[in-house]
């Protein structure tokens, strides 16, 4: 393979039972060292416990600091955002959900968006109805709501995200090395440094779509399509961005309604649960076909242009040579990007459909456990041509092709750590704004520290180049981090350091857009 590194495939075919490889293991990782202590000291029982523990921890460290649009009339920022519409939602009726005050923050994510909106500013409304007294909390700061609303991210998070880790994993443990490397893949994932500064520093709700995409892709493992289904459009009507994994659901679902016997059934229970979920959660407004028109205009905002702020993507990249957005219009923009990036997710999603298509009926637990696998990659290969193509990328829109690579952590070890290492310096500018320049470097060097492979000692199953190539990048990320503190830009390039950070993580993203392809096409 690639760097010489063996197939999921091969590693499957020769797995060793847990017991005898945890005591031929050695390992280099210092995470994984942590918990083979555990199991020598036999304590495995509290590995998970402190685990979740420590995860909690981190989480309320990085909400300490700052978040998006401290302090920063008129507008503020997401933090505002989201604390308006739980404003909107408790007081207004849903038929004026998407059409209010649409200046100042309107509503412009789905509607299961807007139902958590509403339920936090119920609870809001009974502890202190001047957090979201209707137009006159505009901006509210207060030291008690801000307690309140970095509390209601934890709480989701811990309701829907972390169980949905624990779960996958340990279904998965067939399909893992050992004990150790399953806990190791959950403290991977729920200590992921870029969900947790968005979310708990930034301020956002992302770990609820995520932590639906992770239900569905379990429920895929345990073969429950239709609840694959249903948890995948709840994902979906929490955030729009969902549709990154879209083409790859939809392949792997249709590939099982050619399944023999129960094909055709599945496919009508997979469209009334769609059309059920659908409908359920768009009742309020299912009547009206001007609130249902303005549910899509809200939440696909195409005015808005290519791209926002300074993204890692190929559009923002090529604009330093090509202006784009000069020379064509947005609907001719809007088809360059879809085009480019339906030929960037097919390889993926087609390779996807023909292998899961040839194996039929019900799966032996070894076959099973590379169709996930398999799904996983087409998932991270799918969302990543997304990202690095779409049209309206925002910075964030990074956390989805993560999500799929931290499930496939136990077996892209290098690769995975790499990735989250350049996706975390591709958000500092973002991060830098909102005034996180200290989680930002904690949980980098924490991340280094803990999972990945420069600051490890050799591992000789790993390539030297791979070593070589990622001591150079982290280098690099360094020494513009150290440039941008250290020098003063030319006045006629204000923005040099952070359109540098653009074109080196989009090339990088480019570059683990082939390998982890590679890595699909040679699964199977």
């Amino acid at each position: 393979g690639v760097f010489g590194l063996k197939s999921p495939k091969k590693a499957a075919a020769g797995a060793i039972p847990a017991a005898e490889n945890a005591a031929k293991a050695v390992d280099i990782v210092p995470i994984n060292s942590w918990f083979r202590f555990l199991e020598t000291q036999g304590a495995q029982g509290i590995a998970l416990p402190v685990t979740l523990l420590f995860a909690v921890l981190i989480r309320w460290s990085v909400a300490l600091h700052g978040y998006s649009g401290r302090g920063s009339p008129p507008m503020f920022g997401d933090y505002e955002a989201q604390r308006h519409w739980m404003e909107i939602t408790t007081h207004l009726p849903p038929s004026k959900w998407y059409f209010y005050d649409l200046q100042y923050w309107g509503l412009d994510y789905p509607p299961l968006t807007a139902f958590q909106s509403w339920a936090c500013g119920l609870v809001a409304n009974l502890i202190n109805p001047d957090w979201v007294a209707l137009d006159k909390s505009r901006g509210i700061e207060t030291h008690e709501s801000k307690l309140f609303m970095r509390a209601t991210v934890l709480v989701l998070d811990l309701a829907i995200f972390f169980p949905a880790v624990v779960l996958f994993f340990r279904f998965q443990k067939r399909a893992m090395d050992s004990w150790v490397s399953q806990q190791a893949s959950i403290f991977t994932a729920l200590l992921s440094p870029c969900l947790l500064l968005i979310d708990h520093g930034h301020f956002q709700y992302n770990s609820v779509m995520l932590g639906f995409f992770i239900w569905a892709v379990y429920f895929a493992a345990r073969e429950h399509y239709v609840r694959m289904a249903i948890l995948f459009c709840c994902a979906l009507m929490f955030k729009q961005m969902a549709l990154y994994y879209a083409p790859a659901v939809f392949f792997f679902l249709l590939a099982k309604c050619f399944q023999p016997n129960h094909g055709f059934a599945l496919f009508i229970k997979l469209g009334l649960a769609v059309a059920f979920t659908f409908g359920l959660l768009l009742l309020p407004w299912i009547q009206s076909p001007e609130q249902l028109m303005q549910i899509l205009v809200r939440v696909f905002p195409v005015a808005r242009g290519l791209y926002e702020d300074k993204v890692a993507n190929v559009w923002c990249a090529l604009n330093v040579v090509v202006k784009l957005r000069s020379m064509f219009d947005t609907a001719r923009l809007l088809r360059i990007a879809t085009a480019a990036t339906s030929l960037a997710f097919l390889p993926a999603c087609m390779h996807l459909f023909v292998v899961v298509r040839r194996h039929r009926g019900r799966l032996l637990p070894a076959v099973r456990d590379n169709m996930v696998r398999l799904l996983n990659y087409s998932l991270l290969n799918t969302s990543l041509a997304f990202f690095l193509f779409s049209f309206q990328v925002h910075e964030k829109s990074i956390l989805l092709p993560l999500i799929p690579a931290l499930l496939l952590a136990d077996d892209e070890r290098w690769a995975v750590n790499w990735f989250v290492q350049v996706a975390l310096f591709s958000m500092y500018p973002l991060l830098f704004k909102d005034g996180l320049q200290v989680p930002y470097v904690v949980l980098a060097v924490g991340w280094s520290v803990l999972r990945s492979c420069p600051v490890c000692p050799a591992d000789k199953k790993t390539p030297r180049i791979v070593f070589l190539l990622q001591w150079l990048t982290t280098l690099v990320m360094v020494g513009l981090h150290m440039a941008d503190m250290l020098v003063s830009p030319p006045p006629s390039l204000p923005d040099i350091f952070v359109v540098l950070n653009v074109v080196f993580s989009c090339g990088m993203f480019l570059f683990f857009l082939a390998y982890f392809n590679y890595r699909q096409f040679t699964l199977l």
